[in-house]
């Protein structure tokens, strides 16, 4: 398998702006694998997390003494990811009948579930892989000032498939990884190679989307 590239489409100029600020990785169970921030916040995040785990840590999920990319999740941003994932089961769950899935749809554009649900400011994205995995995009746009401007569908359709290219770059990623023989395929992510692949796909869809 080649190894993933971190590269994104280039973006139309003009397109929607938004920044993708937190990211999540969930296995079958729901157990998080990978929770992480982007942005100013995220390192001050980790270092609330780390100085009171326990009130800043409800799920359990920062339970090693290593602290990385991957333990910078704010506390936030956790209970979005939390509540996030019952809207992703009731929409992908058996009782859903699969109507999630775009009609005709196949490989990786069978697996983007789109728009979980909007949470205060924070839009939540997801994607379902074959084996269950989760993948959970918090984004922070504009989307309601162009709905009320009558100049959203354009855009927004632009954005999705800016995030959709986004979720499969982000699916190589943890393919790659989990074929690293030295991987724990139940347990939290800790590579530094998904670590940088991540952040360079972040900074450059950010980037894309700031102007």
């Amino acid at each position: 398998l080649a190894k993933a590239q971190y590269w994104l489409p280039n973006f139309p100029s003009g397109c929607i702006k938004m920044a993708l600020v937190g990211l999540a990785v969930v296995g079958r169970e729901n157990e998080p694998l990978y929770l992480r921030d982007f942005g100013a916040d995220s390192l001050s995040a980790a270092a609330a997390a780390a100085s009171d785990a326990k009130d800043a840590d409800p799920f359990g999920f920062f339970n090693r003494e290593g602290r990385g990319a991957n333990d910078s999740c704010s506390l936030r941003h956790q209970f979005i990811i939390h509540a996030a994932l019952d809207r992703f089961e009731e929409m992908t769950g058996p009782s859903s009948g699969g109507r999630w899935r775009t009609p005709g749809a196949v490989g990786n554009n069978a697996m983007w579930v789109g728009l979980l649900c909007p949470i205060e400011e924070v839009r939540v994205y997801g994607y379902l892989t074959n084996t269950g995995i989760k993948f959970l995009v918090l984004v922070e746009d504009e989307d309601e000032m162009m709905i009320q401007s009558g100049d959203s569908n354009k855009q927004t359709s632009a954005r999705d498939k800016d995030l959709k290219a986004f979720m499969v770059v982000l699916h190589d990623l943890f393919v790659e990884y989990t074929l690293n023989p030295f991987s724990k395929l139940r347990g939290k992510i800790s590579s530094r190679r998904f670590d940088d692949g991540v952040l360079k796909c972040v900074t450059a869809l950010n980037a894309k989307h700031a102007a």
